[in-house]
């Protein structure tokens, strides 16, 4: 396959990936919201577990 061959090949995907995501637009920005929003939650919940693990529990005093 020379230069030009893949070049027009590279072309040609970049425009049917642009189509696509011209036409699936708001489909794409729902999965984006939901993926953004699960990622928060999990973030969240990680969070919380970290600081009750690190501030919470016994004291360094009472582990012996």
């Amino acid at each position: 396959m020379t230069t030009k061959t893949k070049w027009i090949i590279g072309g040609a995907l970049t425009l049917i990936a642009l189509l696509l995501i011209v036409i699936f637009s708001k489909n794409v920005w729902n999965w984006f919201e939901n993926m953004l929003v699960d990622l928060l939650i999990y973030l969240i919940v990680f969070g919380a577990g970290w600081l009750l693990g690190r501030f919470g529990g016994r004291s360094k005093r009472d582990a012996k």
